[in-house]
């Protein structure tokens, strides 16, 4: 058991230091070794204070000899949060969880040290993690299998080992440790994982391993771990409930009565933080996709109006003479048009903020049908197709609806305007009742593709075949969010270069 104990001290993935009541250390793990950067030889029989950075190493000794004096515990039995002074003079955080017990009459310190460092990692730092301790498990199993052989059976030794064991388990962080019988049956089990949670280590004790896990889960683990019988090391990642864990799991022995270690560590918080990272690196790559379309829109629908603008107020002011009267007029109109043009794109960004503050509200009231459609129509900017026009098919049979004006006017104006913007021939602007009012607007234009039909709606997105057709992206987002507010819907159907109809149901 000694033998099996002292395994378990070196296999831990997590650093573990034993020292005398002086802060000399007494003995010291491979993984403490590689946290902080040493040889074994360089570090047994010297003082802890080694390990620390100032002003901690110098105040070291006080502390010792206070707990020793008062029996008041600052780390020792509790445990915080340190940091801690590599070989190389970089310094690491990490937890400390210390346990004082006795052999042969002296008292000693072990302390088990969690590298706080990937929990404060990025995400290839977490995945390097992974891969470190699972490289750690393989390499450590080559030597398990060679130290469980030696012999040493005296008693006095096995009940110190089994002190250390339990210290070790008891401490082990975010974690709990199991040893199995060939049947998956538990003999030991400890950690500080299953005391968080609430578990008594005697009420799962003598219990099957798999008892516990997701029907999904047993059979995979079960064939993994009967796996391990046959000589195979064992890793597994696997959910239970909110808590995400590894599992890894090594044969003690090759004879009849073999046992499996297995270590299970809680690998939710790191599982947490990568999926934060993912998220932000996400977010971000969409916000600049959002810049980028939008200074790619306003560079164009800018840029272009404004320079009609300056090139037309040139030409007016070279035409001077009474007879050059229609090219000023020409000229006078295509300001007009432009200026028209970015007023538009304006308001569009208004309505947006104001969408976005809250500031837009549902205020019904009684419509009357015919004087608000020809409103709409007089509202729209009627520079399409020499005669292209706007059909209206009204079929309601009353002569008034109960709507909020301004939102439902700005909404079928957006979709009038597309329509005319996208197609040379008519429009059809239709209103029936359908299980409540329908308005819907149908052209025969360029259509929109199964493609683009699906990012329709985001923010400065326009689709690929609209050429250079003017317009920002915003149209459609207004539409959708007035409705919103008016509790109304919007659906559609398009096909290439075979028209769109648009509907909106109150």
């Amino acid at each position: 058991m000694q033998t099996q104990y002292q395994s378990i001290f070196e296999t831990s993935i997590d650093g573990i230091i034993l020292i005398t009541e002086t802060g000399i250390i007494e003995d010291i793990n491979t993984a403490a070794l590689k946290l902080f950067g040493y040889e074994k030889e360089e570090l047994v029989g010297h003082n802890i204070k080694i390990l620390m950075p100032e002003p901690h190493r110098s105040a070291h000794g006080g502390h010792l000899k206070r707990y020793q004096k008062t029996r008041e515990a600052r780390i020792i039995g509790i445990g915080r949060e340190l940091e801690g002074v590599r070989k190389d003079g970089v310094l690491f955080p990490f937890q400390l969880a210390v346990s004082e017990f006795k052999n042969s009459g002296k008292i000693y310190y072990s302390g088990a040290i969690h590298d706080l460092t990937l929990r404060k990692s990025h995400e290839n730092i977490i995945k390097g993690y992974a891969e470190e301790l699972e490289l750690r498990v393989v390499t450590r199993t080559k030597e398990l299998e060679q130290e469980i052989n030696l012999k040493e059976s005296a008693q006095k030794a096995l009940m110190e080992s089994t002190r250390l064991f339990e210290t070790i388990a008891q401490n082990f962080p975010n974690g709990t440790i199991y040893v199995l019988d060939k049947n998956l049956d538990i003999i030991y089990v400890e950690g500080s994982d299953l005391r968080r949670r609430g578990i008594s280590p005697d009420e799962i004790r003598g219990k099957n391993y798999l008892h516990n896990l997701k029907d999904s889960q047993k059979i995979e683990i079960k064939t993994k771990l009967n796996n391990v019988l046959k000589g195979e090391n064992l890793y597994v990642e696997y959910d239970s409930g909110k808590r995400i864990y590894t599992l890894r799991g090594v044969l003690l022995s090759n004879e009849d009565n073999s046992q499996i270690l297995v270590v299970e560590n809680n690998i939710t918080n790191e599982k947490k933080a990568e999926e934060e990272i993912i998220a932000s690196l996400e977010k971000e790559r969409k916000l600049n996709e959002l810049k980028t379309n939008f200074v790619s829109m306003a560079s164009h629908e800018f840029r272009t109006p404004l320079s009609s603008i300056l090139s037309s107020a040139a030409l007016v002011e070279r035409y001077v003479e009474s007879e050059h009267q229609k090219n000023r007029l020409k000229h006078i109109d295509k300001i007009r048009s432009n200026v028209k043009n970015l007023t538009n794109i304006l308001n569009d960004f208004l309505s947006i903020e104001k969408i976005e503050s809250g500031l837009i509200n549902y205020n019904p009231q009684s419509i009357d049908l015919k004087e608000f459609l020809n409103e709409v129509i007089e509202d729209l900017d009627l520079s399409y197709s020499v005669g292209q026009r706007i059909k209206i098919e009204n079929n309601l049979k009353k002569d008034a609806i109960h709507s909020d004006k301004f939102l439902l006017q700005n909404v079928l104006i957006n979709l009038l305007s597309n329509a005319v913007k996208y197609s040379s021939d008519d429009v059809l602007l239709k209103i029936e009742d359908n299980d409540g009012i329908q308005i819907s607007v149908q052209d025969k234009g360029i259509g929109i593709s199964e493609k683009d039909q699906k990012e329709l709606f985001h923010r400065f997105y326009r689709a690929s075949n609209v050429g250079q057709i003017q317009g920002v992206g915003l149209g459609l987002i207004i539409v959708k969010r007035y409705l919103e507010v008016m509790n109304a819907s919007l659906s559609f159907k398009s096909e290439l270069n075979k028209g769109s109809t648009f509907k909106v149901k109150l």
